[in-house]
């Protein structure tokens, strides 16, 4: 069993500057200010993404998505994976490397309050081999303050997502909504000082299957072997270019060698690339030893291309702009007041009335998905047929939705087989209506 056991080794990779880097750095602190500030902007009177759980309710840039919009949720979870695997078609694992939300809080986040307390790496692997003195405790007590600084604020805002940031501040967050807070603060802790790296080693799913969506066309991080091997050490002339410095390894945020090949564990973040050109630079040879290409560890040909745009990406490119479309073409035609109607389900199936006609009795459940608040009533478009709400019309304020109870009322004559179609609308203060249709239950049936 000796052989299946590893222990694990903290991986506290250099820091290392190049083209990428800088580029990966800015597209972090674009994704970190927007997580931070969207919960708090405002859209059309609405806020700008909101996942309601409360209210049951997506808000997405003015629009209100509610459990009757199953299919325009679906098409944007679709949007969303078909995105990301075009993204995989055409540029390698990058999402890992330079988007996702792990990997963003912890390249720009912790790993620098990490070198601002520790100092470099071989400063801490000193420190850490030593006693623990005055000074070591000193410095891991004030990172670990600021690491809980850093996972609060990151709790508050990812709850804002849900709850509202404005709301969390002026204490609407319930007793179950701090018990969340609470077990997400441990969650999110526990990763971004100690589980790090090994959340993509071993429980992220997207790394196990990513490969499958990848082509030859696909991007990838290669060490160019024909030019790198045999490697040589110092200014020997003998050898290939790589002089076995082992920056490309220090610098690597999962701790793995380039220089094996391509593995399960790069998130084509680059910054290996980065660290070799800035050593080629320094030895007078060739940047690109190690490289971002569709090459696969071997130089091109003179005259080879290789489209990036291959076969995958054409597919995916095809599928979500058909997504799109069905999405955009749905919210074009989507009514503006969602009406659905259910039997209670505690009432008797029907009644007859003295009078000779028979009631049923139904719930109204209506979203009001415009940005103001309305007035609504309920009418029924067929001659014979009565629907009376008690305490019509009501009010529904914006972005709200409220359920109502109503008898719906029709001779017994009507009934064809203990059935009764009958068309109702929900009628507006400002005059929109909405059409609908309900089934009467009555004798005979």
């Amino acid at each position: 069993m000796a052989g299946l056991v590893q222990i694990r080794s903290t991986i506290a990779p250099a820091d290392a500057e190049g083209r990428y880097r800088s580029v990966r750095r800015a597209v972090g602190w674009v994704l970190i200010a927007f997580f931070a500030l969207v919960p708090f902007l405002s859209f059309r009177g609405l806020p700008l993404a909101r996942f309601d759980v409360p209210r049951r309710r997506l808000v997405l840039l003015g629009e209100i998505f509610t459990p009757h919009d199953t299919w325009a949720l679906a098409l944007l979870i679709l949007t969303a994976a078909l995105s990301l695997f075009l993204l995989t078609a055409l540029l390698g694992r990058v999402w890992c490397g330079w988007a996702c939300p792990q990997t963003v809080w912890l390249e720009w986040i912790y790993r620098p309050i990490d070198r601002w307390f520790e100092g470099t790496p071989n400063k801490r692997r000193r420190r850490d081999a030593g006693p623990n003195d005055r000074t070591w405790w000193r410095i891991k007590l004030t990172k670990h303050l600021a690491f809980l600084v850093v996972t609060g604020t990151a709790t508050f805002v990812f709850m804002s997502w849900f709850v509202g940031g404005r709301e969390i501040l002026s204490g609407e967050l319930k007793s179950t909504g701090w018990g969340v807070a609470a077990f997400l603060f441990a969650v999110f802790h526990a990763d971004g000082v100690w589980f790090r790296e090994q959340m993509c080693h071993y429980a992220c799913p997207y790394a196990r299957f990513q490969g499958a969506l990848m082509d030859t066309n696909s991007l990838v991080v290669a060490y160019d072997r024909f030019r790198g091997e045999p490697r040589r050490k110092g200014k020997s002339p003998e050898g290939g270019d790589c002089i076995d410095c082992g920056r490309c390894a220090a610098v690597c945020p999962m701790g793995i060698d380039i220089r094996e090949g391509d593995q399960l564990q790069c998130i084509h973040c680059l910054t290996c690339v980065d660290a070799c050109d800035a050593v080629m630079d320094k030895i007078e040879k060739p940047r690109g030893l190690i490289r971002w290409t569709t090459d696969r560890d071997a130089p091109a040909r003179p005259g080879e291309h290789i489209p990036v745009f291959g076969k995958r990406a054409r597919v995916y490119s095809v599928l979500l702009v058909a997504v799109l479309g069905l999405l955009f073409g749905g919210l074009l035609e989507r009514d503006p007041v969602q009406v659905a109607v259910a039997r209670v389900p505690d009432a008797e199936i029907f009644r007859e009335l003295p009078d000779g006609r028979v009631t049923n009795r139904f719930t109204f459940h209506i979203t009001n998905r415009a940005r103001e608040g309305h007035s609504f009533r309920v009418d029924s478009l067929d001659a014979d047929v009565e629907v009376t709400v008690p305490g019509a019309p009501w009010a529904v304020d914006m972005a709200e939705d409220t359920r109502v109870q109503g008898f719906v009322t029709a001779p017994r004559a009507s009934f064809d087989a203990g059935r009764l179609p009958v068309r109702f609308v929900v009628e507006r203060d400002d005059g929109l209506r909405s059409e609908g249709e309900l089934t009467m239950l009555g004798p005979g049936g």
